[in-house]
């Protein structure tokens, strides 16, 4: 790639407001909180069903970043919370998303894991084959099928909106799903980051055997950073005060590196992710943390109660890796990201969740460092008990 210099990108009023309130490393004032939650949220199957149908299947969630349909013509597969979903980008560069199974007989038409660059997609079955907009195209031996109908046999489209870089699916074909809170400040943030104009520099898909709270809650908590991740990535951070707000029901924060100073702050976000980190929880299950070269972002998709898939993208400026030495830092990022997610997170996750699932405690109790998960924990309980007292 050719060599390219970062572009200017001007913070939002948001995100200025939060970076100025940041204190100096020497001035951080640690939140004396003390909160519990119960053990049962996490653990509890009935739980875990109402928190799919009450969230899953009510809020927009997101499906992935839009790098992961970086160019025209193409579609990708994702499963959350038991719902296949089939992305496509069709030749106008519109995003669409549809349930990811054959109009014949159910079978899933994209089975591969990577993003796939095509006009039409194949079921591997029988071969019904559709257009990226969902209409039925090709039938086989349609004369084997009297009367069929191909324009009533379509995909099952799911409602869809990109912005800001993620793209966002409403999981329930049968109700309405209010996008009001995506769009606007959030989608305005996150284009600020530049997200929107990323590539994918690689992809990781985590199976971890825990309940999709535990992996979501590691994100949300700077108490361990600097102990769990030790030997990792915690040499790159210090205990400091985060700064912390919402839009919506997403959490913005922002956090001092052990190099930052006050006087080095700027309204320009390629000049102060080197100094601070910016990281927000995209409701209900996204994640994202952007680092001085690149962006990490995770997309948690839970199958069971103690079960959970996480897709995990390293997120690059497009231009980049334009050197050598660009492409040998990634190289070695996403593998320090492979192992400071899998086997320090998510090992940590697994090592909850089976705690937990002994019995032995009736609740969690969460410090000063850890308000981030009351808060969003907050958020998963108000739609649980709202959905619980309308059915």
């Amino acid at each position: 790639m050719n060599e390219a210099q970062p572009m200017k990108r001007p913070l939002t009023e948001g995100q200025k407001r939060l970076l100025h309130r940041m204190p100096e490393l020497k001035d951080s004032v640690f939140p004396h909180v003390y909160d519990t939650l119960p053990a049962d949220n996490y653990i509890n199957p009935e739980r875990f069903r109402l928190e799919k149908e009450a969230v899953f299947h009510s809020e927009p969630v997101v499906a992935a970043p839009s790098a992961l349909l970086e160019t025209p013509k193409s579609y990708a597969k994702v499963d959350i919370a038991g719902v296949p979903v089939l992305l496509t980008r069709t030749a106008d560069g519109q995003c669409r998303a549809f349930v990811n199974a054959c109009t014949h007989r159910g079978t899933k038409l994209c089975t591969k894991d990577d993003a796939v660059n095509g006009v039409r997609i194949s079921c591997p079955y029988h071969a019904w084959t559709f257009a990226l907009d969902g209409r039925l195209i090709g039938v086989p031996r349609q004369e084997i099928f009297p009367g069929l109908e191909k324009d009533r046999l379509g995909l099952k489209e799911l409602q869809c909106f990109e912005g800001g870089g993620i793209i966002w699916v409403g999981l329930s074909y049968d109700n309405d799903i209010d996008f009001g809170s995506v769009k606007g400040e959030l989608s305005e943030d996150l284009a600020a980051l530049g997200l929107g104009d990323m590539i994918v520099y690689k992809k990781a898909t985590f199976d971890v055997k825990a309940n999709w709270k535990l992996l979501m809650d590691s994100m949300l908590d700077s108490y361990h950073v600097t102990r769990l991740h030790k030997d990792s990535v915690g040499k790159f951070f210090v205990d400091n005060e985060n700064v912390i707000d919402r839009i919506g029901p997403h959490i913005r924060n922002a956090s001092a590196r052990g190099n930052f100073e006050k006087s080095r702050v700027t309204d320009d976000f390629e000049e102060v992710r080197r100094i601070m980190v910016f990281s927000y929880t995209p409701f209900p299950n996204g994640i994202l943390v952007v680092s001085p070269d690149f962006v990490s972002f995770g997309v948690v998709r839970p199958v069971a109660s103690d079960h959970t898939f996480v897709d995990y993208y390293m997120l690059a400026n497009k231009g980049e890796p334009s050197t050598e030495k660009m492409e040998d830092k990634l190289r070695r990022s996403f593998e320090l990201m492979e192992l400071t997610f899998g086997q320090e997170d998510y090992w940590a996750a697994e090592q909850c969740d089976a705690g937990l699932r002994s019995g032995a405690l009736d609740k969690i109790h969460l410090g000063g460092m850890e308000i981030q998960i009351t808060m969003y924990q907050d958020e998963i309980d108000r739609r649980v008990k709202d959905y619980v007292s309308k059915s």
